[in-house]
């Protein structure tokens, strides 16, 4: 009798584990489609297992449909390279992200510790903007005797892709593996999202918020002539820096031998648009003052549950506002050399009518669909994916003044 009790014992604590983690994967494991993404169960037995090229040590897989192993390659350090498709708004357009990881100087690798980073999208190279060697633009470490994934670097430039696009993927990566992220929140929007939502970039991302509550910000509305009034007189004392910014970019892009079209020449100047329209040109006196989170200097980590991968793959990505002609015809179908730029740039009559012009219509554009906007509307709608796409647009083709 004192044995069956305790093997009856056994027996629960074992389909405890079970149950648990059946429940930790049904997001994935029952058919599902998230944003053209489907995950369906899949038998290991089937022909089309996923395959490992062991020589090459690249991984192939079926484009058509996306497998819940397919990422546990990475976990284990099987593999060094992995394409990721990565859902966007129509389930018929797909963004093939292509990862890489990156050998040691000697030529040597950490069993315990690789280095990834994001190689290109659609096969088109990512240019490293950072002169320092082995600095990607978006990187991170997988640590498996850790269990962790460290991301340390995530800065899109072009072609164009939004760091929460490589959020799901790292979140993916996360949840099959189990592991926890870490990360130094050091994003040039975080202190957007702690004046908006009280928590920063990545903690908004990985954990979620509650959107449905009623936030300060709601109760105040920004009025477009003292808002741009405000930038135009704050933006000035930055034209120098920026010009020299811009010139720095474009420098690194000849030296690899990239086409003026695929050159992020506003790499490391967001900030400045963001700080100088968001926090300085929005009268916060509504609700005090302007609301910001101290910056962060130690890692935060997250643990992505089935309920985080739900929320994060069924997100709807913001749709673009749509070019706006501002007085000049642009013609993109004839592009500038990088010395018309570079002249262009250094011309602070130019810069600052450029600016203020895209930052005047942009704002129009805001307007056509909400008549009194206020700080949210300002960033999700016409500061970042308006003003930002048409500096870049303007600065590499020709237009008719």
């Amino acid at each position: 009798m004192k044995g069956f009790k305790w093997t009856l014992f056994l027996f629960i604590i074992w389909w405890s584990i079970v149950s648990a983690s059946v429940e930790d994967h049904s997001a994935l494991k029952t058919k599902s489609t998230y944003q053209g993404i489907t995950f369906k169960e899949i038998d290991l037995n089937a022909a089309d297992k996923p395959m490992v090229n062991m020589a090459s040590d690249i991984f192939n897989y079926n484009q058509d449909s996306f497998y819940i192993e397919d990422l546990q390659k990475i976990c284990h350090n099987q593999v060094n390279e992995f394409v990721w498709k990565s859902p966007t708004i129509s389930e018929h357009e797909h963004k093939h992200l292509k990862f890489r990881t990156i050998e040691s100087i000697d030529g040597k690798r950490d069993a315990s510790v690789l280095t990834w980073y994001l190689k290109s999208i659609n096969e088109i190279d990512i240019y490293e903007m950072h002169p320092r060697t082995y600095m990607h633009q978006i990187q991170f470490h997988v640590k498996t005797d850790k269990q962790t994934i460290l991301l340390t670097a995530l800065y899109p430039t072009f072609p164009e892709i939004s760091g929460f696009e490589v959020l799901q993927f790292i979140s993916n990566l996360a949840f099959q593996c189990k592991f926890f992220i870490e990360v130094y929140d050091a994003a040039d929007v975080s202190y957007i999202y702690s004046a908006l939502y009280g928590k920063r970039y990545y903690e908004y991302h990985f954990k979620g918020v509650d959107l449905r509550q009623n936030f300060l910000f709601k109760k105040i509305i920004v009025k477009k002539e003292i808002f741009l009034s405000c930038f135009k007189k704050n933006i000035t004392y930055y034209i120098t820096r920026l010009s020299k910014t811009f010139y720095e970019n474009i420098q690194l892009c000849e030296n690899e031998n990239a086409s003026v079209e695929f050159c992020p020449i506003t790499f490391d100047t967001h900030y400045i648009f963001y700080r100088q329209s968001f926090q300085y040109c929005i009268d916060w006196s509504p609700i005090g003052r302007f609301p910001v989170i101290g910056p962060s200097f130690f890692s935060e980590r997250f643990q992505i549950f089935s309920k985080d991968i739900t929320r994060i793959m069924t997100k709807k990505k913001q749709s673009n506002v749509s070019f706006v002609k501002i007085n000049w015809e642009l013609d993109k179908n004839i592009i500038k050399t990088y010395d018309e730029i570079k002249t262009s740039i250094f011309d602070t009559s130019f810069l600052m009518e450029l600016f203020f012009k895209i930052f005047e219509f942009c704002f129009v554009e805001l307007e056509k669909q909400k008549s009194d906007p206020n700080p949210e509307d300002i960033f999700k709608l016409y500061l970042r994916p308006c003003v930002i796409p048409n500096i870049n647009l303007f600065l590499k083709y020709y237009t008719n003044v």
